[in-house]
């Protein structure tokens, strides 16, 4: 059997480098398409935009792991070459899969009143006061941390669905908070409206539901606000909020 000529430098690294790309191709396919198809709704601007950059830090990382192997054997065959260029990396990509949180939420869970609302906020730990964001915003950030974040999120941190509540209201007097919740469920009992533990700010927020995903619970809010019991609303995180169910 003849033996094969060696190939030249450059043909290793770009071997190389498309294992590289493989590599990556696959972990996209395998571990995140569907997460992104599935889910999309769901994620929030500062979880795309973190996604985006941790593939845009270690794709060219792992392309040159991919050209340094392959550059460095001395397999004749482009096929094993291949192989060879394309292991290392799929090593780490493999390793990063899936969605590493303690508290993952489970969207199929929720209820039908709770799939249909959802937002973004939660108690601080510093001032325990519900700070309203958007999950449709980007929130500022300098370029490192977004870097961070976003490594983190390729390596499976980060991409947990997150879930919110609509809060309808919030009064410094807790009878009014009452009332308030009260002539809303008058109204519609699916909103099922209940008042939250007292803020540090000294007000009671009006809660809707149950804490859900961000798209079912964004549009529970669009569905009412505008009407004659409720003149806004907003998203808060359902991370540290543990409301207290009173009426």
């Amino acid at each position: 059997m003849a033996k094969l000529p060696q190939l030249t430098t450059w043909e290793k690294v770009i071997i190389g480098a498309l294992g590289g790309l493989s590599a990556v191709c696959v972990k996209f396919l395998g571990q995140d398409y569907a997460l992104l198809v599935e889910q999309g709704a769901n994620l929030s601007a500062d979880q795309w935009f973190a996604f985006k950059i941790g593939y845009f830090i270690l794709t060219p990382i792992l392309i040159f792991l991919g050209a340094v192997l392959a550059w460095v054997s001395d397999e004749p065959s482009r096929v094993k070459l291949l192989a060879i260029a394309i292991a290392a990396p799929a090593m780490i990509t493999t390793w990063s899969g899936g969605v590493k949180t303690s508290e993952t939420v489970s969207v199929a869970s929720f209820s039908i009143i709770s799939s249909a609302h959802a937002g973004e906020q939660g108690r601080n730990d510093e001032d325990d006061e519900l700070k309203i964001i958007d999950p449709m915003k980007r929130t500022a950030m300098s370029w490192w941390g977004a870097g961070v974040s976003g490594v983190k999120m390729f390596f499976g941190y980060g991409k947990e669905i997150k879930s919110y509540y609509v809060v309808a209201g919030s009064f410094k007097d807790k009878s009014s908070a009452l009332k308030h919740a009260q002539a809303i469920n008058n109204r519609d009992s699916i909103y099922r409206a209940y008042v939250g533990s007292k803020a540090r700010n000294g007000f009671y927020p009006v809660f809707l539901g149950e804490a859900v995903a961000f798209s079912l619970a964004n549009t529970l809010k669009k569905t009412i606000v505008g009407q004659r019991i409720v003149h806004d609303a907003y998203l808060v995180s359902s991370e540290k909020i543990k409301p207290l169910y009173e009426f």
